[in-house]
């Protein structure tokens, strides 16, 4: 088992009395509730303190400790929007980022240790995190902090970059990139003002947890209440799952089989084949399948850390290619006899992992759909602030069921359906927009004087995907009426993917083009 090298250090010559300890640094947050749980067992992790010695004591932990783990570094290939960024840095909503929203259910649920790790076009990402959760917003890092931790080469791992999600943790876990001295000096004496002895808070100190989540997922949760629950079961790990999936979505997902009186997770299987999936659940045909109550993986883990390390480092083969939390840890988890416990969350949840799944939240949340509700004001989604002036209307403009973000331009006889309209757009007369999704920019460039504006006069635009700065040009119709389905025309600026045109970044679409 790992410890804390501060416990050791501290611990050697040491007998700090109780009247001693009481006399150290007092400056705890006490607003934070902390949930406790009884433990009667022996400590058989940390320090041995002799094996007839029972202690009875009650698990103290507070939301604002728990280590955060956001993985925000994947890439899609399918998904021409991802070419010049990061999955979870693609637009929703046209201001935020879909990172945006797992990071606010970690900030509104008390969470205040947050680490994101990105690989794959990594700039825009960073540059986001860091203008969206700057210092000042937790007390200038005294009461909290969101640290971005780039993927790095060590001599330890080779010559490789990361590969996959648990590799990712495991060398940041190895480089000691996971550990804030602030805090975890805080809770030690904590520990000790209570306990009184640094022998008996090294037998503690493992009982910490990390979460580790994916940054590509749109939903809502209270992120307490899974903690609350894990310390309750007292699992060694607790899955996020949710239930309302259809089969078909199950194939790119981690299906389990859960107890139902217990809720432990008693087996598990990555992506699915139909085969697979019919084995699984035990179902003979499709009708069957389709009337199953399928329990997906939402890639949301709780982990006690004693055993997220006793893990990373078992589970591990030589032969991988890949180390993934889904695919390697959690099975060997469960094979292993480790405590898996489920937590089911009933909300909406949609993962990210396709561009008809971007393209079909934004119009959700343009048209009042199932993920609407995330942007309903009663919670905070926190974003980068742009400081732009309010959107300009000039002359009549019809508008139903869309977003206009700040500072566009809409000019006179525009017709705009179904759309999302990123920042800072400018639309020129007599421009129809029916089930689109305008990326827009940070920047006032066009409306600061230029005469070309983002989309040219009597354009026709109908289920497509404007990517950032691209240009269109007058009398252009992009409708694919044909039905194409699959399309590559980058040399032209745009492709066709699942039947969605999106026009590529820094595009020109030259006047009267028509598709």
């Amino acid at each position: 088992m790992t410890s804390s090298g501060r416990f050791d250090a501290r611990a050697v010559g040491s007998s700090t009395s109780k009247e001693e300890t009481g006399k150290m640094r007092t400056d705890v947050d006490d607003e934070v509730e902390h949930t406790r749980v009884s433990l009667d067992e022996q400590l058989e992790r940390g320090a041995k303190l002799g094996a007839d010695k029972k202690y009875h004591r009650t698990r103290k932990f507070a939301a604002k400790d728990a280590r955060c783990v956001v993985l925000a570094g994947g890439a899609d290939e399918t998904n021409p929007l991802t070419r010049a960024r990061a999955r979870s840095a693609v637009h929703l909503g046209g201001i935020h980022r879909l990172i945006d929203f797992p990071m606010s259910n970690l900030v509104n649920s008390g969470m205040r240790q947050i680490y994101v790790m990105t690989q794959y076009n990594s700039h825009s990402l960073i540059s986001h995190v860091s203008r969206s959760f700057p210092a000042e917003m937790f007390g200038g890092n005294e009461e909290g902090f969101v640290e971005v931790l780039p993927t790095t080469q060590t001599r330890e791992h080779g010559s490789t970059w990361s590969t996959g999600s648990a590799d990712c943790v495991a060398r940041a876990l190895s480089q000691g990139s996971l550990t804030k001295l602030t805090h975890e000096i805080r809770m030690e004496d904590e520990c000790l003002r209570e306990l009184g002895s640094l022998t008996e808070c090294k037998a503690f100190y493992n009982d910490k947890v990390t979460i580790v989540l994916a940054a590509e997922q749109l939903y809502e949760m209270d992120f307490s209440a899974l903690l609350e629950q894990h310390l309750q079961t007292e699992a060694d790990i607790t899955v996020a799952t949710c239930s309302h999936v259809k089969p078909e979505e199950a194939k790119s997902l981690g299906v389990m089989d859960i107890d139902a009186g217990t809720g432990n997770v008693l087996s598990f299987l990555e992506k699915p084949s139909e085969e697979q999936l019919l084995e699984f659940m035990q179902c003979t045909t499709e009708m069957e399948l389709k009337e199953c109550t399928l329990h997906a993986n939402m890639g949301v883990y709780v982990f006690n850390n004693a055993a997220l390390e006793e893990l990373l480092a078992q589970a591990r083969d030589d032969n991988m290619n890949r180390y993934e939390f889904g695919l390697h840890v959690l099975p060997y988890a469960i094979q292993a006899g480790y405590h898996v416990s489920s937590f089911v969350h009933k909300g909406y949840w949609r993962p990210m992992r396709t561009l008809t799944d971007y393209y079909n939240a934004n119009i959700e949340l343009a048209t009042g759909g199932p993920a609407s509700k995330l942007l309903d004001g009663s919670r905070q989604v926190y974003t980068k602030p742009n400081f732009l002036p309010p959107s300009t209307f000039f002359g009549e403009t019809m508008m139903e069921g869309s977003i206009v973000s700040d500072g566009c331009v809409i000019k006179s006889g525009s017709k705009i359906r179904k759309s999302i309209i990123g920042p800072c757009a400018v639309i020129d007369e007599n421009v129809t927009l029916d089930g689109v999704v305008f990326v827009g920019r940070d920047e006032l460039l066009k409306r600061a004087g230029s005469e070309v504006p983002d989309i040219g006069a009597g354009t026709v635009l109908r289920k497509c995907i404007v990517d950032s700065d691209a240009v269109i040009g007058k009398n252009v119709s992009i409708l694919n009426e044909s039905g194409v389905q699959e399309l590559d025309k980058t040399e032209d600026g745009y492709i066709i993917t699942e039947g969605i045109v999106t026009i590529l970044g820094n595009a020109i679409i030259p006047d009267g083009f028509k598709l």
